[in-house]
């Protein structure tokens, strides 16, 4: 394995928390960056759902350099991922299987983490080399559904993906989740508020949870 695909998924492993930066307002994107990376945030991804995003991705690459993992969501085929490879990312992420950006990620040396629902989706997704799958929406099913997943599959490596916050991640951990992708907890708090506290405790509250493993 070469090192930027590695090192992501040794980051994944230990850090086991994705901030997922979506429909951040342009102004306030380098202080809520900095508010998760002073809160021991080490992976960060912008999804790539709206007309700034890849300037925003560009801006997280240099603001996280050296600090944090960078990566790029919501890649829907090859030709963002290329996009996003040439802001400097190290890994891409999916929101369903898509074989042709989990090869280009491969073939590029970038992590990948893959989503997907339904025990045929994790199938394809970990047959065609993906190890992180993203259970996106987490939140549509719980725990439970979790916890059927790992009968038949008792080494999958999901991270919970989809309405997940501080209040509610617990019970996934303890359904046997690795970790968690968490979108709005974090980014829809203090809109208006420079010092970001709010984001910086609900980010500080989820590493919390995720301590203890």
């Amino acid at each position: 394995m070469s090192s930027r695909r590695a090192a992501f998924d040794e980051a994944v492993s230990h850090h086991r928390l994705v901030a997922v930066l979506r429909g951040v307002d342009g102004p306030g994107f380098a202080g809520m960056v900095e508010a998760l990376l002073d809160s021991g945030v080490r992976i960060i991804e912008v999804a790539c759902s709206t007309p700034e995003s890849l300037d925003q991705l560009a801006q997280l690459c240099r603001l996280a350099k050296g600090r944090a993992h960078v990566g790029a969501g919501t890649v829907l085929e090859t030709g963002l991922a290329q996009a996003a490879l040439e802001a400097g990312v190290e890994f891409l992420v999916t929101p369903h299987v898509a074989p042709d950006v989990i090869d280009f990620a491969l073939r590029n040396d970038l992590g990948i983490l893959c989503g997907a629902f339904t025990p045929t989706e994790i199938a394809q997704a970990r047959a065609a080399g993906v190890r992180f799958i993203k259970l996106f929406p987490a939140s549509t099913v719980g725990p439970d559904y979790v916890r059927a997943l790992l009968g038949p599959y008792p080494d999958l490596e999901l991270l919970v993906v989809g309405g997940i916050g501080s209040k509610n991640l617990a019970p996934y951990l303890e359904a046997g989740a690795l970790g968690a992708g968490v979108g709005g907890s974090l980014t829809r708090l203090d809109a208006g508020d420079p010092s970001f506290g709010a984001v910086r405790r609900e980010a500080k509250a989820v590493l919390e949870i995720l301590s203890p493993r």
